[in-house]
């Protein structure tokens, strides 16, 4: 992976779905057979019924996000595909189940130089997944201005808005499970948000898919991880002024129904490598961006490391690796993004407008 495709987007919803479809046609196409063939890999769902588990979510998003389903039918428009293969795209967490990727890290105003909000990440997936993220810059109507990370495809992932407010994903797995809203819908509501407690509701106020953790963080100074699963949720303050996570329930409330840690080669061991690298800068008061820099190259842990390389011992459709990196810097609204693994791929930089 050497680069990305910047895509701006306006107006209304359908129209902006179109302007992104049509810019990602190619990758959005190639996506959708990815995730068909990692979906019947890793589930044993074959097209017709994958489409069809995808298809379930269409009238959970009329319900719950129908302006957000309208953009989703304004990409299929433009990529000249089926709304189906959107939502497939939209919901694959919730439909491929366990996988053990991502490292995020937070570190508020009291441990860092300058008085800076920091929040970043490694995004570790599959590699048979070929085409490059996009990085959506998105105008609304009425709302702040977001620029986010995503697969092809995606209406968010990872990313900040210009009211100050960023979000990063881990993915879990929990014994509780149900029908609901794609945690990238959800994300994607949240960098709507103009404030946190908004951004938190969207989250909270809403039925889920699956589990996921949300670290996330304000201009204003506020560090918060949220963890939840399709029907509970809990939540984590960064009272040292840093919080990290990766790939397993932190809360003492929901950890006894994680089914990831058991299966995970790697959760414990990054994030407590992530933890003692912070931590020991927090002392200091020194946080900077490079010292985010230093911690989402680290190879520590070989192939299974915060830098992530695949495992050649593992299968093709088995094998994760870093795909991207991100830090953002949400005082300064700036997003730094390293497209592949941040060991060889310099970042590069991009800024939002100030508030709102």
């Amino acid at each position: 992976m050497t680069g990305f495709l910047l895509i701006e987007i306006e107006g209304e919803a359908f129209e902006r779905g179109q302007q992104y479809g049509a810019r990602a046609a190619e990758a959005i196409k190639r996506n959708v057979e990815a995730y068909l063939d990692l979906i019947e890999f890793h589930v044993g769902l074959e097209r017709g019924a994958a489409l069809a588990a995808a298809s379930a979510f269409g009238p959970i998003l009329e319900q719950h996000t129908p302006e957000l389903l309208r953009e989703m039918r304004g990409i299929a428009a433009g990529a000249d595909c089926d709304l189906v293969e959107i939502l497939l795209i939209n919901a694959r967490s919730e439909l491929m189940g366990l996988s053990d990727e991502c490292t995020a890290l937070a570190a508020a105003p009291e441990i860092t130089e300058g008085g800076s909000v920091l929040l970043g990440q490694n995004w570790d997936w599959y590699p048979a997944v070929k085409p490059e993220p996009v990085l959506l810059q998105i105008r609304l109507p009425n709302g702040p201005e977001i620029l986010t990370l995503a697969e092809a495809g995606q209406v968010a992932k990872v990313g900040l808005n210009s009211a100050g407010l960023g979000v990063c994903l881990n993915f879990l797995n929990h014994a509780d499970r149900g029908t609901g809203v794609p945690v990238h819908v959800i994300l994607r509501r949240m960098l709507e948000s103009a404030h946190l407690g908004q951004a938190i509701h969207a989250a909270y106020g809403v039925p889920r898919g699956g589990a996921a953790n949300v670290l996330l963080a304000h201009a204003e100074g506020e560090i918060l991880d949220l963890e939840v699963t399709a029907r509970d949720a809990d939540f984590i303050y960064g009272d040292g002024g840093w919080l990290v996570h990766a790939n397993h329930f932190e809360s003492a409330r929901l950890r006894a129904g994680d089914t990831g840690l058991p299966l995970s080669m790697s959760s414990l061991a990054r994030s407590a490598r992530a933890r003692r690298l912070l931590s020991a800068a927090a002392a200091k008061g020194s946080v900077s961006v490079a010292t985010f820099h230093t911690i989402l190259r680290d190879h520590a842990h070989g192939n299974y490391a915060i830098c992530r390389h695949a495992e050649p011992a593992e299968a093709p459709l088995q094998q994760t690796a870093t795909r991207a990196s991100l830090i953002m810097d949400l005082k300064a609204r700036s997003l730094s993004l390293a497209p592949g693994q941040p060991c060889v791929t310099p970042y590069q930089s991009f800024v939002l407008s100030g508030p709102l």
